[in-house]
C-alpha cells in the first residue's frame, strides 16, 4: 500500500508538471502572439503614413505637437546629436502626424535607430521623401524671426495657433499661417529678420500680403514674411540672404491697392510652404515650429 500511494503521489505530481508545462507555453504562445500582433499593427500604421505624398495631406500640414512634446524634441536632438528631421519622420510615423503626446523620457538612441532602420527597410522612398519635407520647414531654420528689444521695457510679440481660422478678405478661407502681433501698435517699430540663409524668391507689394518678402532656404522650405510697414533695403529677386538678415518692418500694409495701411492691427503674417512631387506650393503650419525655435532669439536695438 505505501509503494502505491508513493506511487499514487509521483503520479499527480507527474500530472501537475505536466499542466503548469502547458499553461506556461499557452502564456509564452500567447505573449509571441501580442506581441506580433502589436509590431504588425506598429509597422502598419508607419508604412500607412509613409505612403508617398503624405506630405500632402492634412495630417503632415498641421504639424500638430504640444509643449511636452517640443521640448523633449529639442533636448533629445541636442543630446543625442541626431538630425531633426530624421527623428521628426520616425517619431510622426508612430503617432499619424499628431505629436502631442510624444514622450521621450525613455526613449534611447538605440530605439531611435532600430525604427529608423525598420521603416527605411520596409518602404525607402517614402521616408526620404517625409523626412526631406521635415528638413525643408525645420533644418534651415536658425532664429526666430522677431528679435528681443534690448529694451527690456518693450513688450514683446504675441501669437497663437491660427492654423485654418476663417478669414473672409477677397473671399472665404482658411488662414495658411500665423500671425505675430506687435506688442506696441506702432508701425515700423519691430524689426523683422530672415529665419534662414536663403535667397529672395519674391520681393514686393500683394493685395492680401502688402509689402512681402518670400525666401527660399537651402533645404527648399519656402519662408514668406506679409504686412511689412517697409524694406530695411531694395531687395532683388535671386539676391541671397543670411539668417539673422535684417528684412524689414512690422507694419500693417495690404488689403488694398499698393500702399494701403491700417485696414488690421500690426502684425507680422508668417507662412510656410514646400514644394512637393506633384505641387509647387503646400502651406504648413508655423505656429509650432515658431514654438520649438522660441529659444534661438537675436536682439535688436528698437
Amino acid at each position: 500500500m505505501k509503494i502505491r500511494k508513493n506511487g499514487m503521489i509521483s503520479k499527480n505530481r507527474i500530472d501537475w508538471l505536466k499542466q503548469v508545462l502547458i499553461y506556461t507555453m499557452c502564456i509564452l504562445f500567447l505573449g509571441i502572439l501580442i506581441h506580433e500582433m502589436g509590431n504588425y499593427l506598429w509597422s502598419r500604421g508607419n508604412l500607412e503614413t509613409l505612403v508617398l505624398n503624405s506630405n500632402e495631406g492634412d495630417g503632415f500640414r498641421k504639424q500638430e505637437f504640444s509643449t511636452f512634446s517640443i521640448e523633449q524634441i529639442r533636448k533629445f536632438v541636442k543630446t543625442e546629436q541626431v538630425e531633426l528631421s530624421s527623428l521628426l519622420t520616425v517619431l510622426l510615423s508612430q503617432k499619424k502626424f499628431d505629436g502631442r503626446d510624444i514622450d521621450l523620457r525613455s526613449y534611447t538612441l538605440e530605439d531611435y535607430q532600430e525604427e529608423m532602420d525598420f521603416l527605411k527597410s520596409k518602404n525607402d522612398h517614402g521616408f526620404e521623401q517625409l523626412k526631406q519635407s521635415y528638413k525643408a520647414i525645420w533644418e534651415d531654420i536658425e532664429y526666430f524671426p522677431i528679435p528681443v528689444a534690448k529694451d527690456t521695457s518693450v513688450p514683446f510679440v504675441t501669437y497663437e495657433d491660427s492654423w485654418m481660422f476663417e478669414r473672409n478678405y477677397g473671399g472665404k478661407r482658411g488662414h495658411e499661417g500665423v500671425d505675430l502681433m506687435a506688442g506696441v501698435e506702432e508701425r515700423g517699430k519691430y524689426p523683422v529678420i530672415s529665419m534662414t540663409d536663403g535667397v529672395v524668391e519674391r520681393i514686393g507689394w500683394l493685395e492680401k500680403g502688402g509689402y512681402r518678402i518670400g525666401i527660399r532656404s537651402t533645404n527648399g522650405g519656402y519662408f514668406y514674411y506679409a504686412h511689412l510697414s517697409h524694406y530695411s533695403e531694395s531687395f532683388k529677386e535671386g539676391q541671397s540672404i543670411k539668417a539673422g538678415q535684417l528684412l524689414g518692418f512690422m507694419g500693417d500694409s495690404g488689403y488694398g491697392p499698393e500702399g494701403t495701411m491700417g485696414q488690421f492691427p500690426i502684425h507680422l503674417h508668417l507662412g510656410i510652404y514646400i514644394r512637393t512631387e506633384n505641387q509647387t506650393e503646400v502651406s504648413v503650419n508655423p505656429y509650432w515650429i515658431l514654438k520649438y525655435f522660441e529659444e534661438d532669439k537675436l536682439t535688436y536695438y528698437y
